[in-house]
């Protein structure tokens, strides 16, 4: 488990919905921190939490390995979705 490509997949994604979110709240008028709590152990991560801070509102939303690695080409589906929700809430 040594293997350092294990886990390219995994960051990838992550970065890939970090930038999405980003890129959402630019519109909203939204400067905002990003920030992923990995779940499991640093070899066998299973998901990560992550957490929007803007303009004092805080919004998070868990996702789970397989999710977050089937948006390292491009963010969609079930995170997409969620991520549109979490901009939302900050928004309103």
């Amino acid at each position: 488990m040594n293997d350092p490509h294990s886990r390219e997949e995994f960051d990838t994604g992550i970065s890939k919905i970090r930038n999405e979110i980003k890129s959402r709240l630019v519109p909203h008028g939204l400067f905002g921190t990003v920030t992923n709590v990995d779940s499991g152990t640093p070899e066998e991560v299973t998901g990560s939490s992550i957490h929007i801070v803007a303009k004092g509102r805080t919004a998070s939303r868990s996702f789970n390995r397989l999710e977050i690695e089937s948006c390292r080409l491009r963010v969609g589906g079930t995170v997409l979705a969620e991520i549109m929700s979490m901009v939302n809430e900050l928004a309103a």
